[in-house]
């Protein structure tokens, strides 16, 4: 968990350790250029902004400049996952209208996503990680520190997803209850059942219109957002693992829903991590 104080500090005794014994080659950080100058310039080490957003990814960088370490950016840009969302976001509006086909397609991205998640003798997280005690005490800090970050940073995107979430939580029905008795009392029982069945019509659109935009923000972030960022993160981590001198260790800083699929990516088929040279 990025913003949890007890993530924060196990990310910083893990990479102050290792940079002290002088063993640590690198640290791999989920993180893009773009992405990491806007926060280094935004909140600095021991600024205001800082003390309130401090996160595991700052924290670890730091110690590894402390220890002359190098930090590496290994997360995709983020040019490329808007435009990876923008595409995917229209390409399931597009497989929703197309039941022979795009069904298929989108039940395929979500069983490799899930099916990618785990695998045999492959170290991963478990239940019984995410409730570790130490973590649940930083709880209340994250969940604070989370929509602070993600509003501070694009405000006019949080607000655009409250208003689409307060749309689609709209009760229709009682809307149209209000219609049905107005009609009823003043234009007969016809045009009461008329107002009834278009509003049983309406209901069942704006199901319908709720499930699929779910459907596509589901699908875009499992595979845009998740998956194929795993990818890239997964090939950053390699790539360290190869220039590593003298046998030494490279340190990831990753968000938990990243843990799994990129553990998976980096092992072999025997579940061994395919990160030794040769």
């Amino acid at each position: 968990m990025h913003y949890n104080p007890i993530s924060i500090k196990k990310a910083e005794n893990v990479v102050k350790k290792l940079g002290e014994e002088n063993s640590l080659s690198s640290v791999v950080i989920e993180m893009c250029d773009k992405r990491w100058k806007s926060m280094e310039s935004k909140q600095p080490r021991n600024s205001r902004r800082r003390k309130l957003l401090d996160n595991e990814m700052q924290g670890a960088a730091d110690i590894a400049r402390d220890n002359d370490v190098e930090i590496i950016l290994g997360d995709e840009k983020i040019s490329n996952i808007v435009g990876g969302a923008k595409s995917m976001m229209k390409r399931t509006a597009m497989d929703i209208l197309s039941p022979l086909n795009g069904w298929q397609e989108i039940t395929a991205d979500f069983y490799n996503f899930f099916s990618n998640k785990s695998g045999k003798n492959v170290p991963s997280l478990t239940l019984l990680d995410l409730i570790d005690p130490a973590l649940l005490l930083g709880l209340p800090i994250t969940f604070v520190r989370y929509p602070a970050a993600f509003f501070l940073k694009n405000p006019l995107f949080v607000l655009g997803l409250v208003g689409l979430f307060n749309l689609l939580s709209m009760d229709v029905g009682s809307h149209g209850g209000a219609s049905i008795a107005s009609i009823d009392g003043g234009k007969g029982q016809l045009a009461a059942q008329i107002a009834i069945q278009l509003n049983s019509a309406v209901s069942v659109l704006f199901l319908m219109f709720n499930f699929a935009v779910y459907l596509i923000l589901a699908r875009t972030i499992l595979v845009v957002l998740l998956q194929e960022r795993d990818e890239v993160l997964a090939e950053s981590i390699r790539n360290a693992c190869m220039n590593a001198k003298d046998d030494k260790t490279v340190v990831a800083v990753l968000g938990m829903a990243h843990c799994n699929g990129v553990a998976k990516l980096l092992a072999g088929e025997e579940g061994e991590m395919r990160t030794t040279r040769g």
